[in-house]
């Protein structure tokens, strides 16, 4: 097992408690992934102030809900303090490795893994053989800068990070900031920001639906659990953007353009600081940017802007170092990967964690870590893989006309629909080893 993230404890937690041997390998001193501040493997983004914008009811595992005495939003502090616990109450550690970092995965000829790790501190690699493996490394940790660059990148003579080395604003008081993007990190560190900047500018190629946190008094996540989640799409997509423009207004009201797609369309970007500072004018709006001068900003609508420094909230790259890309790679973002778990023609390999639902993922990673479990037990069957390909190819086209075409959103999914699909190739895995 590879990473003791999120994804990786969920997979041990499983495992664990079915008695299935295993390793778990993290590459930094602590569990936790992108949840530990400052995680010394590198690979956390979580800036100092950041609060989850998923509630703690929809963001717990199955098996153990966050403490009741948690803020509706917790802090980034609060989650991995609960991931800490989690680990700690299931005997998690003892199955994990920590300071080893996974260099290199390929399939052997006679069937099985080869797994080469080094442990930090020496170059020296070791290299165990295992029937499985499961890759649990996270989707939001190799940042993603805009390809190609935008003209005059290299000429601009500011400041310029990824929102994955984003900590504080401090570094921009006083400063004319451009925050590129329009997810949630854009959203919520533009607003952050613009409090001690002297102007703050958002950039978006594409305008998106910015939730509130809270709709008619609860988080607006719960919706995925509401009425509302079980009506037809055609129906569900309009109630919606009446919510919407019920609860926080017309987006012409905060200076941002009317997104093309519905709000089903794309993930949802939730904030509700980033719109009280487009109120104030302390944000200023902007379209996608044209090309950079050595202190400005150049925009497609033609506009130009001075500017001290940006940072390019804009995503990440889906990638395994440890994998060679012409034995599984996501091109694009898009992953030919059966329910968004199994590569249907590398048997024994499998992905946690490996999608982007429209609310929390944390509930859906014990029921997948259950089902791969079953798969390496044999208590259930996989379809053929040409079958595995078909439904691929089935999902990729239903893909298509339901989400907007952009890299973001090639691993996006429904969580109810996942959900439902995943008991459902349970009970029909079950029936196959019969």
């Amino acid at each position: 097992m590879i990473g003791a993230g999120p994804s990786g404890l969920a997979a041990s937690k499983v495992f664990a408690s079915r008695n299935v041997p295993f390793d778990c390998f993290e590459a930094g001193s602590g569990i936790g992934g992108l949840w530990r501040y400052g995680n010394d493997n590198g690979m956390s983004g979580v800036y100092a102030s950041l609060h989850t914008n998923i509630s703690k009811e929809s963001m717990s595992f199955t098996s153990r809900a966050m403490p009741a005495t948690y803020p509706v939003f917790p802090h980034h502090s609060l989650v991995l303090a609960y991931l800490e616990d989690y680990a700690a109450s299931f005997d998690l550690h003892r199955h994990i490795v920590c300071d080893t970092k996974v260099t290199s995965v390929r399939p052997v000829d006679d069937g099985g893994w080869e797994v080469v790790c080094r442990h930090r501190g020496t170059e020296a690699e070791e290299t165990r053989r295992y029937s499985a493996v499961v890759v649990a490394n996270g989707h939001h940790w190799d940042p993603r800068l805009p390809t190609p660059a935008v003209p005059g990148a290299e000429e601009f003579e500011g400041t310029a990070i990824h929102s994955h080395d984003y900590r504080t604003p401090d570094p921009y008081a006083g400063r004319r900031v451009l925050v590129i993007g329009m997810g949630n990190s854009a959203c919520e560190i533009a607003a952050e920001i613009s409090r001690t900047a002297a102007r703050t500018f958002l950039s978006a190629r594409n305008a998106a639906h910015v939730y509130p946190k809270m709709l008619l008094g609860r988080p607006a996540d719960h919706l995925a659990s509401s009425p509302l989640s079980d009506l037809p799409r055609f129906l569900k997509d309009p109630a919606l953007r009446l919510l919407l423009r019920l609860s926080r207004g017309a987006s012409a009201q905060y200076g941002l353009p009317e997104p093309v797609g519905g709000p089903l369309a794309s993930h949802p970007s939730t904030s509700d600081e980033l719109l009280v500072q487009l109120a104030r004018g302390a944000v200023t709006p902007k379209p996608g940017v044209s090309s950079f001068g050595r202190d400005t900003a150049a925009f497609t609508d033609g506009s130009r802007e001075a500017v001290d420094a940006v940072v390019y909230a804009t995503g990440y790259t889906i990638s395994f170092p440890f994998l060679d890309p012409a034995v599984f790679a996501a091109p694009e973002g898009r992953t030919e990967l059966y329910l968004r778990t199994v590569p249907p023609r590398l048997p024994g390999l499998y992905f946690m964690g490996l999608a982007q639902p429209s609310g929390a993922a944390f509930p859906l990673l014990e029921p997948q870590a259950e089902w791969i479990a079953e798969l390496i037990e044999g208590t259930v069957a996989l379809p053929s893989p040409t079958d595995m390909t078909r439904a691929i190819a089935r999902e990729w086209r239903r893909h298509r006309t339901t989400y907007v075409s952009t890299y973001r959103h090639g691993i996006e999914i429904d969580f109810r629909t996942y959900r439902r699909v995943l008991r459902r190739e349970r009970r029909a895995g079950r029936r196959r080893v019969r």
